[in-house]
This record gives structure tokens, C-alpha cells and sequence, in this order.
């Protein structure tokens, strides 16, 4: 049975690790990152659209950003994300951007601009929804519903999930969960457990963060969703 680690962070890596099983994987769950709520305020101000960048903005919103943007079109980054969106009872238009500048153009591409876009996103992020949409002539406002902060495990969490056995597969969905891995891997016997490992990332990006030798062999999703990475893992 291949292992496979999974590094993203809590609930998701729990959520990975199940459908890991169904598939007949052996799990081994270490995330490398956790989110957290910042607590927003929403004030009262104009939105025309909503585009919501991660199932955590939704996860850690609070009811009162819910409640602000009742009835708005809300488009979201991917199915996963859609899905929260539409538990969270807002009204979900479109999940099928991927990434953050597929997102922008199909925002675009509904919405003549100036369009007022309140955006629910994390602190730690790229600028590309934003620049996109300020470039196509937009107005996006920018609510930072949680932060991701990176977690260092202990050599000894790390040989407790691991144990003595090397690592088949390794999934990464983040450039902070790849950085977060390659420092493990520098400190303790991790590496030498992963030293035969495929990584299967979500994007080149996440792939070359942990160095040139690494991002050669990694193997890429053509798209960036996790049942497209899943798919890529069993092929």
C-alpha cells in the first residue's frame, strides 16, 4: 500500500486523508500550516459581486459578513470552495474559475466595469485577484477573514507520523506548506524518508519552492483542484 503524506492544514488534511483510504492509500497526515480567524468587520458600502478565494474564508467568517452579503452574487475559486459557499447559505453563481486569475476574468467578463467586488480572502495570499481586477478596471475591497500561520513539528511528531518506513507520495497544495516541508526535510531524518518520494503539487509554483531538483520530477496538476491532484496520484 503506497503512503502517502498529506501536509495541508486541518480540516482539510483529515478531509484528504479519508478520501486517501477510500482510494487505498495509507494516509500520513502532517499538516504543515494552520489557519485561524481574524474576526473582520464588514461596514456597509456598495457590492455588486463577492469572490470568495478558499473554503476558509467561508470556514472562519463570522455571521455577520454572511449577513452583509445575503443575496449577492457570490463567485467562488473552485467547486470545494463553492461548496462551503452555498452551506454558508450565500448565493453561489459560478465555481469553475480554478485560480485566482481565472477568477478575475470571469468576474470580468459578468460585470461591466467599475464593478464594487468584496473580496473574502486570507492575509497571507498573492496579489493577483486584486491586481487583475484593479487592472480590468474594477473596485475590489478586500476582506481578511483568517490569517495561515506555519507550523515547525518536532522531530518527534514528525517520526511519529512518518515512522521508520519511507514516504511513497507527498501532496503539496500551497508555496507555505512546500517552504514549511523543505525546512523539515533540511532539519531531520525526514528527508532520508522522502528522499525516493513523488511530489504531486497543485501548481509549478508550489513545485519549485522546494528547489530545482525536486520541481523536475514533481508531478503537476492540470488544474488546480484537489480531485485533479487525487487523480494525478492514481494514474
Amino acid at each position: 500500500m503506497r503512503r502517502v503524506l498529506v501536509t495541508r492544514p486541518e480540516p482539510g488534511a483529515s478531509e484528504t486523508a479519508a478520501r486517501l483510504i477510500e482510494m487505498g492509500f495509507e494516509p500520513l497526515v502532517l499538516p504543515l500550516t494552520e489557519t485561524v480567524p481574524l474576526h473582520p468587520a464588514i461596514a456597509t458600502e456598495q457590492v455588486d459581486v463577492v469572490a470568495v478565494t478558499s473554503p476558509n474564508a467561508i470556514r472562519h467568517a463570522p455571521q455577520s459578513v454572511f449577513d452583509a452579503l445575503k443575496g449577492r452574487p457570490v463567485f467562488a475559486v473552485g467547486r470545494r470552495t463553492g461548496e462551503a459557499v452555498r452551506l454558508a447559505g450565500l448565493n453561489l453563481v459560478d465555481d469553475e474559475a480554478g485560480d485566482a486569475e481565472r477568477l478575475a476574468a470571469r468576474i470580468d467578463a459578468a460585470f461591466t466595469a467599475p464593478a464594487h467586488v468584496t473580496v473574502l480572502c486570507g492575509r497571507v495570499r498573492r496579489d493577483v485577484l486584486e491586481t487583475r481586477l484593479l487592472a480590468a478596471g474594477h473596485r475590489p475591497r478586500l476582506i481578511e477573514i483568517y490569517d495561515t500561520l506555519l507550523l515547525e513539528p518536532s522531530d518527534a511528531a514528525i517520526q511519529s507520523v512518518i515512522g521508520e518506513w519511507p514516504v511513497d507520495d507527498v501532496l503539496l497544495y500551497s508555496a507555505n506548506g512546500a517552504e514549511q516541508l523543505r525546512r523539515s526535510m533540511a532539519r531531520s531524518g525526514m528527508g532520508t524518508k522522502l528522499a525516493a518520494a513523488t511530489f504531486y503539487c497543485l501548481s509549478e509554483r508550489i513545485a519549485g519552492v522546494l528547489g530545482q531538483d525536486v520541481a523536475k520530477t514533481a508531478r503537476i496538476a492540470d488544474f488546480p483542484s484537489e480531485d485533479r491532484l487525487l487523480f494525478l496520484l492514481k494514474t
